[in-house]
């Protein structure tokens, strides 16, 4: 095989997946490593042999190129969850004045007001949500109980009827993966309902910690405006 050969061979493979200009630039790569390969005085076999097929090469690049795509996705991703976050922190602390503001008590009066509409608009969910998780729950149980009950029975049926020994034995198998596969839902599921109960706990707790402050903080102020009237009447004394 020559160069040429090696050359066309590959285009061949690499336009399957890749664009003109990619595969162009694919080119120019190893037609360079065949000019600094002839410049070391290696023949053109001995350089496409340490090269290796063209189908595999063609295959690693592509790997290759899929591997920087899912990366590429994936930062994307997850810098977009980031900023989120940071803007909803940003917009959180902008909506919570400062004990020290004048205006503590009207934000307090806002906080109270949005854990109360949150309440009423999540109870429902929520509790929907807890039935449909015990009712599946409860249904996963029972087909593992099903599992159980029904194994002698298939045992039997086999023993029966050899000719459907492998249907049986394949439906089983077939049974049991979709069972695990299930169960990694559900518990996947319970641990996403756990953790979102447990934010919603801890802002609850947040709030609760500066709503008591936001009052503390205002009773402190009356305490110190009585104390002032009463210096101000001795002095008038």
């Amino acid at each position: 095989m020559k160069k040429e050969d090696f050359l066309e061979i590959l285009r061949d493979y690499l336009k399957k997946d890749f664009s003109e200009d990619e595969v162009m630039d694919i080119l120019r790569d190893y037609e360079e490593y065949f000019v600094d390969g002839i410049i070391e005085g290696k023949s053109e076999i001995d350089i496409i042999q340490s090269l290796g097929s063209p189908k595999e090469i063609a295959n690693e690049l592509l790997a290759e190129s899929n591997i920087k795509s899912e990366n590429k996705v994936k930062g994307k991703v997850e810098s977009f969850f980031i900023e989120a976050k940071g803007k909803f922190k940003s917009r959180l602390n902008k909506f919570k004045v400062n004990l020290n503001d004048k205006e503590h008590v009207k934000s307090r009066k806002k906080i109270e007001l949005l854990q109360i509409l949150l309440t009423v608009i999540l109870l429902p969910f929520a509790f929907a949500i807890l039935c449909s998780t015990i009712g599946v729950g409860l249904g996963l149980i029972g087909s593992l109980i099903a599992l159980v009950a029904g194994t002698p029975f298939a045992i039997s049926l086999m023993n029966v009827m050899p000719e459907v020994k492998m249907v049986i034995i394949f439906a089983f198998i077939a049974y049991i993966g979709f069972e695990i596969l299930i169960w990694q839902l559900f518990i996947t599921v319970v641990r996403l309902e756990k953790k979102a109960f447990k934010i919603y706990v801890t802002w609850l707790k947040t709030n609760k910690l500066y709503i008591d402050g936001s009052i503390k903080k205002e009773e402190i102020e009356k305490y110190d405006e009585i104390m002032k009237d009463n210096d101000g009447g001795e002095l008038d004394e």
